[in-house]
C-alpha cells in the first residue's frame, strides 16, 4: 500500500515537473528566424523548413529550451566535409546550426 502511494506521489511530481510553460519564442517567429537564415544565404529557393519540434528544457540541466528546425534536404555546411541539417533556435532568438 505504502509503495503505491508512493509511485502516485512521485509520479504526479514528475508530471506536474515535466508540463513546462509555454515557448517564450513562439513558433512562427522561430519559423521567421529560420526562413530569414535561408534567405539571408540564397537558399530558399531549393531548401524550405521540413519539421520543427520545441525541445523543453530537460529536468537535470542540459540544453536549455530551444526550437529544433530541419531542413529539406542537406547542404554543405561551412565547416569542409559536413553537412547542415537545420538550426537550433533558443529562446533569445539566437540559433546555432546543426550539421553532420
Amino acid at each position: 500500500m505504502k509503495t503505491s502511494l508512493l509511485s502516485l506521489v512521485l509520479f504526479c511530481i514528475f508530471s506536474t515537473l515535466q508540463a513546462g510553460e509555454a515557448p517564450a519564442l513562439k513558433a512562427p517567429e522561430a519559423a521567421a528566424i529560420a526562413q530569414g537564415d535561408l534567405a539571408s544565404r540564397g537558399l530558399e529557393a531549393s531548401v524550405y523548413i521540413a519539421e520543427m519540434v520545441f525541445k523543453d528544457s530537460g529536468l537535470f540541466g542540459g540544453e536549455p529550451a530551444h526550437w529544433e528546425v530541419l531542413w529539406s534536404k542537406e547542404f554543405d555546411a561551412q565547416t569542409e566535409g559536413r553537412k547542415e541539417i537545420g538550426l537550433k533556435i533558443k529562446m533569445d532568438g539566437s540559433y546555432t546550426r546543426s550539421v553532420r
